[in-house]
């Protein structure tokens, strides 16, 4: 009897141990936990105002709840703001300071055998937008309006808008934030405009805009007899061809090359920064184009300028906003150069250019800089008294190569009337200097523009 009862309890100490030994591992390792600790929130601005930021989320379909975090720098704490049930996917911050950038997290959990489980989480930077500012304009004269306006604290930089009579805004200038005037040398005589500046603050890639500041409508004066008209539609078309041509399109008419990129010091022995584009924009010029870009198309900035092999991202953003422009040099390694696979840091970056100057984007902006640049060469010229529209044409093509003082150098040495003809007379015999020694290049612009001009 005695060896039975034995037996039995033996047996029923074995039974119990196994069930606790199922009961142990059930509760340590449940298969929710499992999930929601592997599982990313993503967050992400939804809305942004000037006191106020809204954010969302992806939902977890495991999740008890979300916790919110918020940061205003990377070198501070996160800070916990609100726990939200498992049917919350947004959150209104309010109360904020604006034109200030604020980092948000977002973490799912649930609670497991007493403890609470995370997610993982992927943090958002926005911003609140920066107060409105006021505008004051002035019409100096037909060719000239001076737009002028107020500090706004905590901005980055701003936007100015003009729209005519019957048009729609355009934006004409991108500022810093020191700025507080522009002088608009593009109008026309006896036109009515407003102006609009509005102040934006930086938060990760966007640029968050504060509500548009409208001028009083103002109507320039007439042009004097002694001016003229601007070039209408179709010979900026022309210009823009044939500055496209001389500089990258291999001296022949409609051709380019978008994607181009030029050493420093290549070109000329003055040139101490790198050149880039159709039209060869060099030093701050390649900053202005590759700024225009970053703003106007932001998302495809972000594509071109992201990740790349364990290359940071905004690697070329941030010489684009931090570096010295006017001496900003980078140099291919021989690798790349035989290859065409970036290798070093300068060659992801010269990749980087190449691929944001060569996309549809990067075109667009390509031809709408050159058409403002051919503008503003053109009041310069005009301003000259010269009103021949080949003639100017012709200044312009000296002024983007050369400079302003080679303008006034070869209309030095220009006999009147100043002429298409008189002008190229002087560059013929200009020597010694970057514009005379292009002779070739003078004559194909001159032959253009009799052809082209009309």
């Amino acid at each position: 009897m005695e060896k039975k009862r034995t037996g039995r309890r033996g047996l029923s100490l074995i039974l119990a141990l196994a069930v606790m030994i199922t009961t142990i591992f059930c509760v340590q390792v449940p298969a929710n936990a499992a999930t929601i600790h592997s599982t990313r929130v993503t967050a992400a601005v939804q809305a942004s105002g000037n006191i106020a930021l809204r954010i969302r989320w992806n939902k977890v379909s495991s999740a008890q709840g979300y916790v919110i975090y918020r940061r205003e720098s990377v070198k501070k704490s996160w800070k916990r703001l609100r726990v939200v049930n498992r049917n919350t996917s947004s959150y209104l911050d309010r109360n904020l300071i604006s034109g200030k950038p604020y980092q948000y997290a977002v973490r799912a959990y649930r609670k497991e055998n007493g403890k609470y489980v995370y997610s993982m989480y992927t943090p958002v930077i926005g911003a609140t937008r920066p107060l409105k500012t006021k505008v004051s304009v002035k019409a100096v004269s037909g060719n000239r309006v001076n737009v002028t306006w107020t500090r706004v604290t905590r901005c980055d930089g701003y936007y100015v808008y003009r729209r005519g009579a019957g048009e729609k805004w355009k934006r004409i200038a991108t500022v810093s934030r020191t700025t507080r005037s522009l002088a608009d040398t593009t109008v026309s005589g006896n036109t009515l405009y407003r102006y609009c500046i509005r102040a934006y603050k930086r938060g990760g890639s966007v640029n968050y805009l504060a509500p548009m500041a409208e001028s009083r409508v103002i109507r320039t004066p007439v042009v004097s007899s002694g001016s003229h008209s601007k070039f209408n539609s179709s010979q900026l078309e022309v210009m823009k061809k044939i500055l496209y041509a001389v500089e990258t399109g291999g001296q022949v008419y409609g051709n380019q090359v978008y994607n181009d990129f030029t050493e420093a010091y290549t070109n000329s022995s003055a040139e101490h920064a790198i050149t880039i584009g159709a039209g060869q924009w060099y030093a701050t010029e390649a900053q202005r184009l590759l700024k225009m870009i970053h703003d106007k198309y932001p998302s495809i900035w972000s594509r071109y300028d992201g990740q790349y092999n364990n290359i940071k991202k905004n690697l070329l953003w941030n010489d684009v906003v931090n570096k010295n422009w006017s001496t900003y040099k980078l140099t291919q390694s021989s690798y790349y150069k035989q290859t065409g696979k970036p290798k070093t840091t300068d060659d992801w970056k010269i990749y980087r250019i190449k691929l944001l100057i060569g996309c549809s984007a990067g075109r667009k902006c390509q031809d709408q800089l050159m058409k403002e640049q051919i503008q503003e060469y053109e009041n310069e010229v005009r301003k000259l008294g010269v009103t021949e529209a080949k003639a100017v044409g012709m200044l312009i093509n000296v002024r983007h190569q050369g400079g302003y003082g080679a303008v006034t150098r070869i209309l030095n040495k220009t006999k009147k009337p100043v002429t298409l003809d008189s002008i190229y007379a002087a560059l013929k015999t200009d020597t010694g200097n970057q514009v005379g020694a292009y002779k070739t290049r003078q004559q194909k612009v001159y032959t253009w523009l009799k052809s082209y001009m009309k």
